[in-house]
C-alpha cells in the first residue's frame, strides 16, 4: 500500500471514528470538571487536522487551506447534526471553538514535525 494511500486510509477512519463519538455514541453523564469535554473535541479534531495535513501533503498539495476548511465544515456539520438528530446531544458553538483549537494545535504539531 502507497503511503499516501495509508494516509488517507488512516484520516478517513479518524474522521469516521469522530462520527461515532459525536453522533452514534450517547452522550455520557456530565463531568464533575465545567467545560471538559471541550478538550475531548480540541483532541479529536487535532488528531485529524494531523492526520488530514500528512495525507494531504503527501499528494503534492499545500494542506493547510484546505484542513481548515474541511475540519470547519466538519465541526459545523457534526454540532448541527447534533443539535437536530440525536436525542441526548445538544449543538453548543463552544464545542465548535474547541474543535477549531485542536485544528490549529493540529497543524501546528504537523509543521512541527515537518521541519524537524
Amino acid at each position: 500500500m502507497s503511503l499516501p494511500l495509508r494516509h488517507s486510509l488512516a484520516a478517513a477512519s479518524w474522521w469516521l471514528f469522530s462520527v461515532y463519538l459525536l453522533l452514534l455514541k450517547p452522550a455520557g453523564a456530565p463531568s464533575a470538571i465545567p467545560h471538559f469535554d471541550k478538550l475531548g473535541h480540541a483532541l479529536l479534531f487535532a488528531v485529524w487536522a494531523w492526520l488530514l495535513a500528512r495525507s494531504l501533503a503527501a499528494r503534492q498539495r499545500p494542506p493547510l487551506r484546505p484542513t481548515l476548511w474541511l475540519c470547519l465544515a466538519w465541526a459545523l456539520l457534526s454540532e448541527l447534526a447534533q443539535g437536530s438528530l440525536t436525542l441526548t446531544r445538544s449543538a453548543e458553538a463552544g464545542d465548535v471553538a474547541a474543535d477549531m483549537a485542536g485544528v490549529l494545535i493540529g497543524l501546528y504539531l504537523w509543521r512541527w514535525g515537518k521541519s524537524r
